[in-house]
């Protein structure tokens, strides 16, 4: 999908960075289900591995929207996700800095009588704790998320107003998020 998006843009390449290993099969399946010998493609495994290419001095940043970040304590060792590195979160209508606060994995998480002043701040700036840096993007308007993409595409709803024709029918042609 993402040579597909990128197609038109022949300064990007995409990465295989996320690739199958070589000779893996892929496998069609329903989310949550898992093949037999299959392993499950964490984040935290994406972003250990890149670092590895990494000198001592370098930052890794991870973008996500604030629909997926919503979720991220509930990621496979999210807690040491945010040892490996900052978050840039695209702040989304109807969230707070006390929403991006509380999404935390409890550990990071700061008490309700610290993030309770702020729930109708919005996310914005950066919100620095022990454990996690979290930099946080007020002025993206964009439309599409990856959370409404997969919601409209299970639905079997036209994809045309958040990703280019091609990438739509490749998820319609392979079944994706059904």
């Amino acid at each position: 999908m993402l040579a597909l998006a990128t197609a038109a843009e022949k300064a990007f390449v995409p990465s295989l960075l996320e690739a199958p290993e070589e000779g893996a099969m892929p496998v069609r399946k329903q989310r949550g289900e898992k093949g037999e010998n299959e392993k499950p493609n964490y984040t935290i495994d994406t972003v250990r591995r890149l670092k590895k290419s990494f000198k001592a001095a370098d930052k890794l940043f991870l973008l996500i929207g604030m629909d997926a970040f919503a979720d991220i304590a509930q990621w496979h060792e999210a807690e040491a996700l945010f040892r490996e590195c900052e978050f840039v979160v695209a702040s989304r209508p109807g969230y707070s800095l006390a929403d991006v606060a509380n999404a935390l994995p409890e550990s990071l998480r700061p008490r309700p009588e610290v993030t309770r002043p702020f729930q109708k701040q919005a996310a914005t700036g950066d919100l620095v704790l022990k454990g996690a840096t979290i930099h946080l993007m007020a002025d993206l308007h964009q439309p599409a998320s990856a959370t409404a993409i997969r919601q409209a595409a299970a639905a079997g709803k036209p994809l045309g107003r958040f990703v280019d024709a091609p990438v739509a029918e490749y998820i319609r042609k392979m079944g994706l998020y059904k």
